[in-house]
Formats: structure tokens, sequence, C-alpha cells
């Protein structure tokens, strides 16, 4: 199926919007219908995980919400999972790994195939706070016990103007721990609608964003501006042995999102949004993922807008779709946040061979890393 049977494949699952605590800016605290219209047990088994392990055979599954273990059949999905032999990335605020047996039920569920994705904003207290609402201390300290339980897990940070002070900071707090990490830019999706002034701009990019990154060898996945060499690039994975289909935005490529109601987007941050192209309960998610009109045209991008279109990188990285939808309405317009400025498919980046280097890197790291070394 579109190539993507032996790719690395990720549907991110919002299983449920409960949730034990209350961010700011929580993007899954929207308004919807009542919690009977989300998936029920045996509508996540078929409607999605069955879907999922039909689109790829080398696939995870990133358990969200809200909160995923506090839906009552939490553990149960995570089981059927495992029987198909997918992963399960578990998205959790820390709380419940440290006031449960969570992290050995999921172990002994999933029979290991398991990581868990932790919040981290920042790595100073204050600043974690506003977008996480938690103490830092929790997620430190699961990230501890999950160390000491040989689990593999990862951070998700989220860049916005609210954290940009101490971006590189929490950063190079992660490379010297070699923990791996996977960052987006906030999007106002949900209850975010009220902080569109946190949308960071090309020129924190540049300045800020896109240099704290550079100097994580785990951060380089899902990760635009990309401006690898693409011919370089698409060697060394076929050299690699890495199962994914390249850097940049994974949107439609080696991602699609689900909602707790089955509507399905290309990635997680264009649900509840014009972008979304169906619901499981109405059409396979193997189907949507394949023949949905949005999900094609993200993969061949061949109809982006802008320098996205014009530019040499197209393929490589492909602008982040969503900051493109939020800032002008249309999810094939140019990345807003991209700093570079090309003539035309010619046109290099003069951080072409640097940041060319620096994907060497993060492939050599990350086939040694959990749990990727696992999975791609």
């Amino acid at each position: 199926m579109m190539g993507l049977n032996d790719k690395f494949f990720i549907c991110w699952f919002e299983t449920t919007r409960r949730c034990n605590m209350q961010c700011s800016y929580c993007m899954t605290r929207r308004e919807v219908a009542a919690d009977a219209e989300e998936l029920q047990t045996e509508e996540a088994k078929r409607l999605v995980l069955d879907e999922v392990a039909k689109i790829s055979s080398n696939a995870a599954v990133a358990f969200s919400g809200g909160e995923h273990l506090l839906r009552p059949d939490a553990y149960e999905l995570l089981e059927y999972a495992g029987k198909l032999g997918i992963w399960s990335f578990v998205n959790t605020n820390g709380r419940i790994l440290l006031e449960t047996e969570a992290i050995r039920q999921a172990v002994s569920a999933t029979r290991g195939k398991v990581a868990f994705a932790l919040p981290l904003n920042s790595i100073d207290g204050d600043t974690n706070r506003f977008g996480r609402d938690g103490a830092l201390e929790t997620v430190l300290r699961c990230a501890v016990v999950c160390n000491e339980a040989h689990v593999p897990f990862f951070f998700m940070v989220t860049i916005s103007k609210s954290n940009l002070e101490k971006l590189r900071e929490t950063v190079c707090f992660l490379r010297e721990r070699k923990v791996p990490m996977l960052c987006s830019l906030f999007v106002p999706r949900g209850a975010g609608s009220a902080f569109r002034h946190l949308m960071v701009d090309a020129v924190d990019m540049e300045k800020v964003i896109h240099p704290a990154l550079a100097e994580n060898p785990y951060s380089c996945i899902s990760f635009t501006p990309f401006f690898g060499s693409p011919e370089l690039s698409k060697a060394m994975l076929t050299l690699s042995g890495l199962r994914i289909a390249g850097m940049g935005c994974q949107a439609a490529r080696s991602f699609a999102a689900v909602s707790s109601e089955g509507q399905v987007a290309p990635c997680e941050q264009l649900l509840d949004s014009s972008c979304v192209c169906g619901n499981v309960r109405h059409e396979p998610l193997s189907q949507i993922v394949e023949r949905a009109p949005l999900f094609a045209a993200f993969r061949r991008r061949t109809g982006f807008k802008g320098k996205c279109g014009r530019c040499r990188y197209r393929d490589a990285c492909g602008g982040c779709r969503a900051q493109a939808f939020y800032h002008s309405g249309d999810p094939e317009a140019e990345d807003p946040t991209c700093f570079f400025k090309p003539d035309g498919a010619q046109s290099h980046s003069a951080l072409e061979a640097e940041q060319t280097r620096e994907f060497g890197r993060f492939l050599r790291r990350i086939k040694t890393a959990e749990p990727w070394k696992n999975l791609l």
C-alpha cells in the first residue's frame, strides 16, 4: 500500500479527551460531542489497530488523549496492539505512571513493545508549567522510573514563544543525557485558539529554534525546515537500512492521526479542522490514508505553493503543513516558519553541508537508541 508496507508508519490515536491535568493550551480540550461518541473498545481494535497493521508491517501507535491510561480498556488496547506486532507509544503527562503500576502493566500487556512519551516543554520549571500545567519534577521523576525499569522513553517538546528563551538549555539537557526527543511547533488547535500570539515565526526559527535543534542529533526526525542534501540523504537512508520515508514533515507519508471520535487527518495538529479527511466509522482507515485527496497531495508535494513549491528541499523537507494551514488556511501553502528564500529548485541553503553531516550523525545515533533501533 502506497509503498508503506515496508516503511515505518505511526498512527497518532487520541483515544480519549479525559485527563487528570489541565494544560493552559491543551489541544484536546475542545468543544465536541459527549464521551459516548468516543470509539468503543471493539471499534478501536477493528477500525484503528487492525487497519494500522494493514497499512504497514513496521508500525507503531501513539496512544494519546487526554490521558490514554484513564480509559478503562487502556491496557486491553495495548495488549491487542502487541498481539498485532505493533509497538505502542504511550503519551502521558506522567502522573499516572508515578501513582499506579502503569509501567509494569503496559510492559506486560504489550510484551515489552512499549515506550513512554513524556511532556517536557522546558527544563525551567516555571516555563514548563505554563504549557504543561504540571511540576517539572513529576516528568523528570517519570524518566528516572522508566530508566530504572529498563523501559524506553522519550520527551515530547512543543515549541512556542513561551519557551523559546529556555529552548537551547532544554535541548542541551536532553542531548547530554542521550535522551531522544520529538519536537513540534505550537499550533492554535482546540483550546489553543486563544493563544495564536504564541505561534513562532521565521525569525524565531532562524535565530533560536533551528540552531538549538541542530545541536541534538536525536531531534532530526520530523523537523522542518530540513536542509540536508536530498541526494545524499536518500543514499544514506538506503545504506543505513532504516525503513523511514525520509526527514522533514511526516504528515501523510509515514504518519496519520485519528481522534477519539474517529476523525482522520494527516497529522494530529490538523485534527478538528477543515483538513479532516474522513472518519473510520464510515470508511476504513487504510483507504482514507491511501485515497484521500489531501493525503495524496501531501505525499506528492507537487502542489505546494510559494517557496515550498519551488524549493530544492521540497521532497526531503516539505515544510510543516500544520504551520502552513494555521497561518494561511491553506494546507498546501508555504511554511511561514522557514527562513530559506529559494529562487528556484537550484538554490542551495548555506546550511546544507552542515545539516547533511548532522543527518549522518542522527542515523548513527538512532540505530543504537531505544526504542527506535527496534522500529526503524
